[in-house]
């Protein structure tokens, strides 16, 4: 049994808290496409903080995440999250993989024997790919360079 954290297969939003107004992860999918045949489709969803539960099994279903279970649980805080995972441990008799985007969560469920993941993906637009950045001309550019090639050539000058 894998039991994947719905943070790891969804990037939080800017515009709410809903499960439904979020995106899917690229890299989440990947794992889940990678697991999903591997383990014969024995793959649980552990969505922690989500009060919406009838939106998140929604939003898993249109997004065609096919889990054999999702367990819910309002508290979002470290030790409940991991009390909630050791008993789903002893429910489901072994838990293969946790692969979550906690590392206070990760580090304490791996303390308790179980075998994790940890998944950081940074969902921080690159500064390259924002829509607010201006972009020069090419003529801009190369007076740059050439500033910055005669300010070089200046200051070696004046070590000599």
């Amino acid at each position: 049994m894998i039991l994947i954290s719905l943070d790891v297969l969804s990037l939080p939003s800017n515009v709410s808290d809903e499960v439904g107004a979020r995106q899917p992860s690229p890299e989440g999918r990947k794992l889940w496409n990678t697991f999903f045949p591997a383990f014969n489709g024995r793959m649980a969803v552990f969505a922690s903080g989500v009060t919406n539960e009838q939106g998140c099994l929604e939003w898993l279903k249109r997004e065609n995440f096919k889990a054999s279970t999702v367990d819910f649980i309002a508290e979002n805080s470290v030790e409940a999250q991991v009390e909630r995972i050791q008993n789903l441990h002893a429910v489901y008799g072994r838990i293969n993989w946790y692969i979550g985007t906690d590392p206070r969560v990760i580090a304490k469920v791996s303390h308790n024997g179980i075998p994790t993941l940890l998944m950081t993906v940074p969902h921080i637009v690159r500064p390259e790919w924002s829509e607010t950045r201006t972009k020069k001309a090419w003529d801009t550019i190369v007076e740059e360079t050439d500033k910055q090639a005669l300010a070089r050539a200046e200051r070696n000058w004046g070590d000599v």
